[in-house]
């Protein structure tokens, strides 16, 4: 319940309220996901549902690093924060992939979804209830716990990305297939799905690429491999964004093991003992 306070603050500054916009705006792109996703199954119709999720994760990117430029980081901002992600790339990804196949699948299909939205809120809510901690220049801040909801959604919704697609379709009237073909495609799907939660609320370390150091002698071919990404978007966006999901999880066992032999460096230091400083 709200309350009227006479001692509290009356004005804020602009600056602080700009994060909170961004963060409702990424929130109603994931509404607007869902209302288009309860429109129909159309191509067109998913395409914008996708859409919509894409640009809430875009303006999730830039909310928190909004608040961390203006000063304006706070406890509500970060609750606002977790909603928002929840409808966005919890609900609105379950919701996407009910209406797109897993209608027709029945208690399995409607399992799968309620697995995925439940284990994005765990994840969400296990998040939100940590306490604030100052930014580490530890080796291990450079790796999530678990998979982060927004990459969650992006693997998730990779099947619905393929079909869409231009050169690939799950769903194809035009293909002619024995039955047991044409019932792989949901179990793939569910499994996928099933996979995607169970990562979310793993302890598996994965990297957090904005905390990553690369090598010089990398950068120009990476700046090579972005140039090849921003081309093959312009192709076809919906059979990228999955190929580069999909490049992201594959990171896993690197980033398992690179979190595993900082862990070890870290204990390592910590054993050694003290020596006493040389008296002048």
């Amino acid at each position: 319940m709200f309350t009227h306070d006479e001692s509290s603050i009356q004005h804020v500054p602009i600056r602080k309220v700009i994060p909170s916009v961004i963060t409702t705006a990424s929130m109603c792109c994931g509404l607007a996901s869902i209302h288009f996703s309860l429109k129909g199954d159309t191509n067109e119709l998913l395409k914008t549902a996708l859409f919509a999720i894409g640009l809430a994760a875009l303006l999730d990117t830039l909310d928190g690093r909004a608040a961390r430029l203006l000063k304006a980081t706070s406890r509500f901002g970060a609750v606002l924060d977790s909603l928002s992600d929840l409808v966005a790339f919890g609900v609105a990804p379950g919701l996407l992939l009910h209406q797109w196949m897993l209608k027709d699948q029945g208690s399995l299909g409607l399992a799968a979804v309620v697995a995925f939205v439940m284990c994005s809120a765990l994840r969400l809510a296990r998040f939100t209830s940590m306490p604030t901690q100052k930014p580490s220049r530890s080796a291990l801040a450079m790796f999530f716990q678990g998979l982060p909801t927004p990459a969650a959604a992006g693997a998730v919704l990779a099947p619905v990305m393929l079909d869409v697609s231009r050169y690939a379709h799950i769903r194809s009237e035009k293909v002619v297939s024995p039955e047991y073909i044409q019932a792989l495609g949901p179990a793939l799907v569910i499994a996928n799905t099933f996979i995607v939660a169970a990562l979310m609320i793993s302890r598996i370390p994965m990297f957090s690429f904005k905390k990553v150091r690369i090598r010089r002698a990398a950068v120009v071919p990476l700046l090579a491999l972005m140039g090849l990404l921003v081309i093959a978007m312009f192709k076809d966006p919906w059979l990228t964004m999955p190929l580069i999901v999909w490049g992201y999880l594959a990171t896993i066992p690197f980033s398992f093991a690179a979190y595993r032999k900082a862990s070890a460096e870290i204990r390592r230091l910590e054993a050694q003992p003290v020596s006493p400083g040389v008296a002048g």
